[in-house]
């Protein structure tokens, strides 16, 4: 009898990155900078093979590791999250303090039985953010298995607080209701924290359109406590910031593309770089960008596309992580052809340079992490037909 993490079928995905990996074959390492006139900058990354390890399925619990996030802590320890399954089922979660000895794995979002035994809750694609006062805080997607988007009330987004560095953890908290996916947690250097995620619900229930994605913000004052909007019903509308025109159904419905969003503070008085995947009409997956000069003030409507400062469709991947250096250097990895790419790029993370890639192993839906002042830790899901492992690397900023 097939494990219940098996039973979650793709189609419940709707939009989702999970598609990622039949983008085409990948760049080439020595691929040009994104436009013509635009030079590759000095600096550089270098992978510190002394560090590299995988965690085995053996230690993951799992044989279907997958979207894996490491987060530095307050402490300088680290923390990892993953899923136990390609799709969704839980989020487990396991400590260093070094990079190197990891602690057992802990399930930090169980699945479980809901509407009397009918469906179960599942979770997945998990993200983390260490607060200004050291609080650790995880964010998941939260759906029913059968039931995702039909039945609302039962998809949304689900948050953890760890006051002692990710080794106890605090009651789960709701804080968006509605089908989303691919959550990432920022905080600004104001203390505000913001969750950007997959915005699918109000397509889905205003004009019942699968397959129509954008980015929303939910926003706490309060380091996640409360946050606003305080979305818990119909047409489960954040405050959606950014989305691409795709195509236009025989009904005469627009969709619309930009998901799994991750946001970067590049400067003072809300000024945020934020890098998507795109899925096109031609089913393509593209890198996009775009920038706020005031955190996001405007909130686009169903129907438009935005906002106005935008870099659409720069080169193929898909699921994008930003990170940036004291120095100011930003850095981009994403997926392409099922391995992992980086690029260095400007203080403004609107350059980059060409195309790099440091983890050995094939996958997807891997996270870049500051790990020092010119050091970058790097993990990926390696997927193997034995048991998938998660890669860890350390890269160095050299000049």
């Amino acid at each position: 009898m097939p494990s219940p993490e098996r039973k979650i079928s793709r189609r419940l995905l709707l939009a989702s990155s999970a598609a990622a990996v039949a983008v085409p074959a990948a760049i080439s390492s020595s691929a040009p900078a994104l436009a013509a006139g635009r030079t590759r900058r000095a600096a550089s990354l270098k992978l510190d093979s002394s560090t590299y390890l995988e965690l085995d399925a053996a230690f993951l619990g799992t044989q279907t590791a997958h979207y894996s996030r490491i987060k530095k802590l307050a402490d300088g320890s680290f923390v990892l999250f993953y899923q136990s399954a390609q799709y969704a089922w839980n989020v487990l979660s396991t400590t260093s303090p070094d990079l190197k000895q990891w602690a057992q794995p802990k399930v930090l979002f169980a699945s479980r039985k809901i509407l009397d035994g009918a469906d179960d809750r599942c979770y997945a694609t998990a993200d983390g953010c260490v607060l200004d006062n050291g609080d650790l805080l995880v964010v998941s997607s939260f759906r029913a298995n059968r039931g995702f988007s039909s039945n609302m009330l039962e998809d949304g987004l689900m948050l953890r607080r760890s006051t002692d560095n990710g080794r106890t953890w605090g009651p789960e908290q709701v804080i968006y209701v509605g089908a989303n996916w691919e959550p990432f947690i920022h905080q600004t250097d104001t203390g505000e924290v913001q969750v950007y995620f997959t915005h699918i619900a109000p397509k889905v229930a205003t004009q019942g359109t699968t397959g129509s994605t954008g980015v929303a913000i939910i926003r706490s004052h309060d380091r996640g406590r409360s946050w606003t909007p305080d979305v818990r019903q119909s047409p489960w509308a954040a405050d959606r910031v950014a989305q691409q025109y795709t195509s236009t159904t025989d009904d005469g419905v627009k969709k619309f593309t930009d998901q799994m969003p991750s946001a970067l503070q590049i400067g003072s008085n809300g000024r945020i770089a934020l890098a998507m995947e795109s899925h096109l009409a031609n089913g393509n997956y593209m890198i996009s960008l775009t920038h706020t000069t005031n955190n996001w003030p405007d909130k686009l409507g169903i129907d438009q596309s935005g906002p106005a400062d935008r870099q659409n469709n720069l080169f193929l991947g898909a699921g994008p992580y930003l990170a940036r250096f004291p120095s100011g250097e930003s850095v981009l990895a994403y997926n392409q052809g099922s391995r992992q790419w980086i690029r260095v790029g400007d203080a403004d993370a609107r350059q980059f340079g060409a195309a790099e890639t440091f983890l050995p192993g094939t996958g997807y839906w891997g996270a870049i992490e500051l790990a020092g002042p010119r050091r970058l830790v790097t993990t990926m899901a390696n997927v193997r037909s034995g048991g998938n492992k998660i890669m860890i690397g350390v890269l160095d900023l050299v000049s």
